[in-house]
């Protein structure tokens, strides 16, 4: 009976993703103004889906789960149902005004990492579940945090120093896992520096930027970015390397529209990695791993052999939940659950989970366009090109498209650190889109220039504090909303002659 039901429940799956997606598209093209939907029942529907994929993976894993591990089960099922619930339920009144679809795609993928994970290793499924109590607070509490924080672009020097400071504890005292040498421990607590690095990373690539640079100004942030990827491949995180100067290269590109400095970039890139695989043996092991792993498929080659193995062999609709073999993928439940998820659920949804990211990063990028801010349009588009590019290399990795690098899947993967700064990513776009939205919504006066006033709400007669404003933003001179309407000059009144 059991085992119909797995077989069903592979069908519930496309049909639960397939809606989700459908009612995304929907949301998308109806801000547009292609179509009209009645957008809060679509958000609605997607969270009914993601309730949906729960209660069937949750059947299924009460109904197989051994007598000594029966309860431990079902109290697992029941803490994610009532965390997939109550989580969106406070955002959503909390923040009225935010990103719901945002909210939407992040807990559809980590409903789909929890419950993998809980196939694959429950001990881990266990501290992942903790570790997003942790990111849902963080959604919840940074926003104001920001909200009465001086501008971010100030501190630039700061960002960049800190980046520096943690990568050259990482060569000193770090500790190697996985073969990169990208942990720093205090005590029994460990940590990836290189994770924090991304959002720091992102907001001093964004102040450097925010006012469009000529080229004599893109040389520094171009030197300290070689420097930065540098140290990570010295500590063989190739990575992270690779997502920091993916996303130079699109800031440096969303900064002056420069078609030549993509180029230029393309090809250093390309020299830098001629030049690495001839001085760095871990390089040229990976890219023969690529180019054949099957030479090697008991040694080096079996990791990734073993992914394909189950992406190709169980169909397009996969094999059903709790009956696959994906364990056997060394490290699975960290860098290669995409292939577990191939295999069981099956490569139709695992399409699905890709588009999935598309939502997510096309989210972030309405929040960029909509700001009506330089620096907080290249932070979002950054930290939205962070989630993209990470998504793309190791699931461009898993599928040998591109040579396999060890880094995780967004919300999916197991991982503390990662998964907490892709939920900080979060936190800072839902913070900059509850802002778009709050100045979008303010009464619009003809006479009165657009003015986006940073952290404040302004009283009607209170004047502009310039410091809560960024460069780009700031007018002329500080003004109140009611004088901004300049009044007319009383004409000279002219004297009668005598």
């Amino acid at each position: 009976m059991i085992y119909c039901f797995i077989i069903i429940a592979k069908y519930l799956y496309l049909l639960y993703i397939g809606i989700f997606l459908l009612d995304g598209l929907l949301i998308s093209l109806s801000r547009q103004g292609v179509i009209k939907v009645d957008i809060a029942k679509k958000l609605s529907n997607q969270r009914l889906q993601i309730m949906l994929m729960h209660i069937t993976a949750s059947i299924i894993f009460i109904s197989t789960a051994e007598a000594s591990r029966l309860q431990s089960t079902v109290t697992y099922c029941a803490a994610n149902i009532l965390l997939a619930f109550f989580a969106n339920l406070i955002l959503r009144l909390v923040y009225k005004n935010s990103a719901h679809a945002l909210y939407n795609c992040i807990f559809m993928l980590s409903s789909i990492g929890l419950i993998m994970l809980y196939r694959l290793n429950p001990a881990l499924a266990y501290k992942q579940m903790f570790f997003h109590i942790g990111g849902i607070a963080i959604l919840l509490l940074l926003p104001p945090v920001l909200t009465l924080l001086p501008r971010l672009d100030k501190f630039k020097i700061l960002y960049i120093l800190i980046c520096f400071g943690l990568l050259i504890a990482t060569l000193k005292m770090g500790t190697s896992q996985y073969g990169s040498k990208n942990w720093l421990k205090i005590g029994s607590f460990g940590f990836q520096p290189s994770e924090f690095i991304k959002i720091l990373f992102v907001l001093y690539l964004a102040s450097a930027f925010s006012s469009k640079p000529k080229f004599s100004a893109v040389i520094v942030p171009t030197l300290l970015t070689l420097g930065v990827i540098a140290f990570l491949v010295v500590q063989k995180d190739l990575g992270s390397a690779l997502i920091f100067f993916m996303t130079y290269l699109a800031l440096l590109f969303i900064a002056t529209g420069n078609y030549l400095y993509v180029l230029m970039g393309l090809a250093s890139v390309s020299f830098a990695s001629v030049i690495a695989y001839k001085l760095f043996s871990h390089i040229r092991v990976r890219v023969a791993i690529w180019q054949n792993p099957w030479s090697d498929v008991t040694g080096d080659g079996y990791q990734i052999a073993q992914s394909l193995f189950a992406i190709c062999t169980r169909g397009i609709t996969g094999i059903g939940l709790t009956r696959g073999y994906a364990q056997k993928i060394p490290v699975v439940e960290r860098d290669f659950i995409f292939a577990a998820i191939c295999e069981e659920f099956g490569v139709i949804f695992a399409i699905g989970l890709i588009f999935l990211f598309v939502l997510l990063f096309l989210e972030g990028a309405r929040c960029a366009l909509n700001s009506k801010s330089r620096f907080l349009t290249l932070m979002c588009a950054g930290l939205a090109a962070v989630l993209a590019f990470q998504s793309f290399i190791i699931i461009g990795g898993v599928v040998k498209f591109i040579p396999l690098t060890g880094v995780t899947l967004p919300f999916v993967s197991y991982g503390g650190t990662s998964l907490l700064v892709c939920y900080i990513i979060i936190a800072i776009i839902q913070w900059v889109f509850t802002r778009n939205n709050k100045y979008t919504a303010m009464p619009a006066v003809d006479t009165v220039p657009a003015i986006d006033t940073e952290f404040l709400d302004i009283p009607q007669e209170e004047s502009v504090d310039h410091t809560n404003i960024y460069p780009s933003d700031r007018p002329e001179e500080t003004f109140s909303l009611n004088d901004a309407i300049p009044p007319k000059k009383a004409k000279p009144e002219r004297r009668k002659p005598f």
